[in-house]
């Protein structure tokens, strides 16, 4: 019983999947036959899902600036099931607009347009956006398009 509190605790501050939670539970010192007693009544009851886990996981790492792909492959890492991330990848994906979620990202981190002077601001400012996983290609299409907004 006391598995199941702790993973009640756990689970009322945020998500968490299937994997993740035993690893928390077992590192708590909890038996690992009263653990997965405790993750199959919580499935069974609703408290834990792996849907949920991976749309809440993929869609806060979106609003923090990273791409669905990207997202969905740092839910994968926490041992996410692959058929709700598949599932969750595929509806973030679907209203996901690359140029627009990559132009709001580089106003935010560089909000006075440092780059346009600086080559070095602006391979900075394109390896950080590679690291949160947008493309080449939009990449260059957002900072020249910016880049020739304020021209004119």
């Amino acid at each position: 019983m006391a598995a199941y509190s702790a993973a009640m605790r756990m689970l009322a501050m945020r998500e968490y999947c299937t994997v993740e939670l035993r690893g928390r539970l077992i590192d708590k010192g909890h038996a690992a036959d009263a653990v997965t007693s405790v993750l199959n009544r919580l499935l069974a009851d609703g408290y834990l899902s792996e849907e949920r886990f991976a749309e809440v996981s993929i869609r806060s790492r979106v609003k923090r600036g990273e791409t669905p792909r990207v997202a969905a492959m740092k839910a994968r890492r926490k041992g996410v099931n692959e058929t709700a991330l598949a599932i969750a990848l595929a509806e973030a994906e679907a209203s996901f607009d690359a140029d627009s979620a990559c132009r709001e990202l580089l106003s935010r981190r560089d909000p006075q347009g440092l780059y346009r002077g600086d080559s070095r601001i602006w391979q900075r400012h394109a390896r950080f956006l590679q690291n949160k996983g947008f493309n080449t290609a939009t990449i260059l299409r957002v900072m020249n398009d910016t880049h020739e907004q304020f021209d004119n």
